[in-house]
């Protein structure tokens, strides 16, 4: 039987299991997981899936951020373009999002790891 370790630190609360964990704050929920990457050709062989859920409380939806704040402007599923995955063989993505974010994918780009400015920024607005 696997038993969650929960620790708290201060409003965040992490909860770990064998190969998962969730972090819960202020209205939103963060789960990632372990997992193996299936019919792999090169690289890695296991990735982390990162989902995030916002429940009623959490954060007005009037005020998108980032790739992650497109994803909660409205209640309403947001698809983008989807790459086509051959039954075999290479596939070369072109997907990144469009159609479910605003702008495409490198108008998020930031100088580097620690710059919050590019196109959709709302680091500096106004309340």
């Amino acid at each position: 039987m696997l038993v969650a370790h929960s620790r708290r630190c201060e409003e965040a609360v992490t909860r770990v299991k064998y190969s998962s964990a969730t972090i819960s704050l202020r209205g939103w929920q963060i789960a990632i997981r372990g997992n193996h990457v299936y019919g792999r050709v090169s690289g890695p062989t296991h990735r982390l899936d990162v989902s995030f859920a916002a429940s009623s409380g959490a954060a007005s939806r009037d005020a998108p951020h980032g790739l992650v704040g497109q994803s909660f402007l409205s209640e309403k599923r947001r698809s983008g373009k989807l790459d086509a995955y051959p039954a075999s063989g290479r596939i070369a993505t072109s997907a990144q999002a469009e159609g479910a974010i605003e702008g495409s994918a490198a108008m998020y780009e930031v100088a580097s790891s620690h710059a919050t400015r590019f196109a959709f920024s709302r680091f500096d607005a106004e309340p």
